[in-house]
This record gives structure tokens, C-alpha cells and sequence, in this order.
């Protein structure tokens, strides 16, 4: 069974099985764990487990919809139509990390090619003072860092948020974070900085599961499945390298590519 798979099953059940709290928001009970960390290796970012039945074509249409800074309802909800309850006008999110992503690129490229060993690399997500919306954004920060091991150098990510659904969302921002970085790697080849994918934290203030999805957990949790590795994100940089918004337009068709299998979707990936 893959790294990942195996640990996104200990993480369900540690929330599950030890939660620190029973918390009620919004009249909602949910088992919670507070200031948690979920670490992966970017090089394999994408959980497929067949019992979690995760949306692939959401997944690589929501990290392009990201990285093409939209805030849009219309072009991502076609992948998951209930997403547009959070939408307080029905057209865009006011939320959206896409537009805060893409306004800040410039200042973090500058901040790690000045300086590799920057800890000043940061894209703010949060809205000060935020309004009442239907969508506060669950993110605060994306850290970036560059530190070699191994004679090679590798980009960490710290994701920090102030609260992760590890049914619903955990899956999800796992990849997006992932692709966010990954096309940041690229831009950072473009520009002599030869590095790799490494680890990616994420960090929440409250990592928690609501009550109404816990029923689900028992198929997950005593999955066997064993897919064998399909796909190294780190080996698609020297494909990307030199034309990253190809890699936006690789996710967009791998979310319109009608096989709904993860590795199918990796594969469109890997084709360029």
C-alpha cells in the first residue's frame, strides 16, 4: 500500500478513534484535534484509496482553477455543483486562494532567489477582518523554503490553516497544495534554481471530522487496496520546465478526461 494511503488512514482514525474534543459548530458535532500536523512527500501527492471515491476531476481541475488565479463559480462547480453553497452571490467565491496565489508569485520568486535560505517566503491566503461570507477561507499561509540534503536542493511547503476537514478536505489540499508548489518549482527552474519537491506540512489550527461523515470511515479503514506507485511529480520538472502553463492545461485535461481513475489522470500528467 502506498506512503500516503497509509497514512491517510492513520489520520482518520486518530481523529476518529482520539479526539482531543467534541466540538458543536453550527450545531454540528464533529471529533476534533487541535494544532495537527499531516505531512506527505509531494513526489506522490494523491491518496487512492477506491473506498474514500474521491473526485479525480474535481482534484485536477480545482489545482488548475487555483493556479490560473479565478475565483470564478461557473468553471470549477461543473466538477463539484455543490461547492456553489458557498458561493455568497452564486458567481464568485470571495474566498478563493486562486487571486492571492497568483498577486503574490512575484515577491516569493524574488524572496527565494535573493536569498535561498529565506524563511520570508510566505503567500498570505487569509482575508484581514473578514466580512460574513459563506466562505472564509480555511487557509491562512503557504510557506516556502529551499534547503539542500542530499547535494540536491528540494522545496518544503508549510501550509498552515486554521481549520482541515480530514474527510472532506485533507485529500483535496494535499494535491492542490501540491500542484501549487510543484508550479512554483518550475518557475524556480526557469530561473537557474534547480530544485525538487520535497515535504509538505499541513498544519491546522483544528483538524476535525463531522459526525454526519463517520458512518463512511469503516470501508476506508479496513481497505486492502495496494496500487503500486504510478507517477513521480519530480519527474514531470524537466517536462514542465520551460512551459509551466502547459502544466495548467495538463490538469484541466485530466479533469475532463472521461476515466475517472487516478492513475489514468496522472498519466495525461506525465503525457505533458
Amino acid at each position: 500500500m502506498k506512503d500516503i494511503d497509509i497514512k491517510y488512514k492513520r489520520k482518520l482514525w486518530q481523529i476518529y478513534r482520539q479526539p482531543e474534543f467534541i466540538s458543536n459548530p453550527r450545531n454540528l458535532k464533529c471529533y476534533e484535534v487541535l494544532n495537527d500536523s499531516w505531512s506527505v512527500d509531494m513526489d506522490d501527492p494523491v491518496i487512492t484509496l477506491p473506498e474514500r471515491k474521491l473526485s479525480y476531476d474535481f482534484m485536477m481541475a480545482e489545482a488548475a482553477w487555483m493556479l490560473e488565479g479565478r475565483n470564478d463559480v461557473e468553471s470549477v462547480s461543473k466538477f463539484a455543483n455543490s461547492i456553489k453553497r458557498f458561493s455568497d452571490n452564486g458567481i464568485t467565491f470571495y474566498g478563493a486562494y486562486g487571486p492571492k496565489i497568483i498577486d503574490q508569485w512575484p515577491y516569493v520568486l524574488d524572496a527565494l532567489e535573493k536569498d535561498k535560505s529565506t524563511r520570508q517566503a510566505v503567500i498570505n491566503i487569509w482575508r484581514e477582518n473578514p466580512r460574513s461570507s459563506l466562505d472564509v477561507p480555511c487557509t491562512l499561509s503557504l510557506q516556502f523554503f529551499l534547503r539542500e540534503a542530499s547535494d540536491e536542493l528540494w522545496l518544503h511547503t508549510t501550509a498552515t490553516m486554521r481549520s482541515n476537514d480530514v474527510w472532506l478536505g485533507t485529500p483535496y489540499d494535499t494535491f492542490n497544495f501540491s500542484a501549487i508548489s510543484f508550479y512554483l518549482c518550475l518557475l524556480l527552474n526557469q530561473r537557474g534554481i534547480k530544485c525538487k519537491l520535497g515535504k509538505l506540512i499541513i498544519q491546522a489550527g483544528s483538524r476535525h471530522l463531522y459526525e454526519t461523515d463517520a458512518h463512511k470511515l469503516d470501508k476506508v479503514l479496513i481497505s486492502t487496496h495496494n496500487e503500486n506507485r504510478i507517477f513521480s511529480m519530480n519527474d514531470l520538472i524537466h517536462r514542465y520546465k520551460n512551459r509551466p502553463n502547459s502544466f495548467i492545461k495538463s490538469l484541466k485535461r485530466a479533469a475532463n478526461f472521461s476515466f475517472k481513475k487516478a492513475e489514468y489522470k496522472m498519466r495525461i500528467l506525465h503525457s505533458g
